[in-house]
């Protein structure tokens, strides 16, 4: 299970094809995506505009539920910029749920670098992590177990 912020706007191509290629390093069969909201958004940014009510957070821990109940794993890829506003508390409260429910159900938790950023920010980081490497290569050893 891949955890994204919320749903693009666009056709989200770029993020998913990156998404298959993690789970294809980290060795599943299948990915999910879900996100910690359900409301789309151009940019992440977006979301301190639209996402200010704690209801609509609350609204997403059902599928984000369902999903974590039937992983084998989680991959944290929201991103690390914050919102701003209302919406910056809500998303903490949301992350804060996400991880005690990841605890409860004892799932490995992978990550890009040693943070949970988003697969369009994948490229940028491990082009200066690993200066040189072919893409898959570096993004084979930025993804990390995170350890407790």
């Amino acid at each position: 299970m891949v955890v994204a912020c919320n749903p693009p706007t666009t056709s989200g191509e770029r993020t998913l094809t990156r998404v298959e290629m993690a789970r294809k390093i980290l060795g599943f069969d299948e990915v999910r995506v879900s996100n910690l909201i359900g409301i789309p958004t151009y940019r992440s940014g977006g979301l301190s505009e639209v996402a200010a009510e704690h209801g609509i957070w609350l609204a997403s821990r059902s599928a984000l539920s369902d999903a974590l109940f039937e992983a084998s794993a989680v991959l944290l890829a929201y991103g690390i910029t914050l919102p701003t506003g209302p919406a910056r508390h809500h998303f903490r409260q949301q992350v804060n749920w996400l991880e005690v429910e990841i605890k409860k159900l004892s799932l490995p938790v992978y990550w890009v670098g040693g943070a949970p950023r988003h697969p369009s920010r994948w490229q940028r980081y491990t082009f200066r992590a690993f200066s040189g490497e072919e893409f898959f290569e570096a993004l084979s050893r930025a993804l990390v177990e995170r350890k407790e």
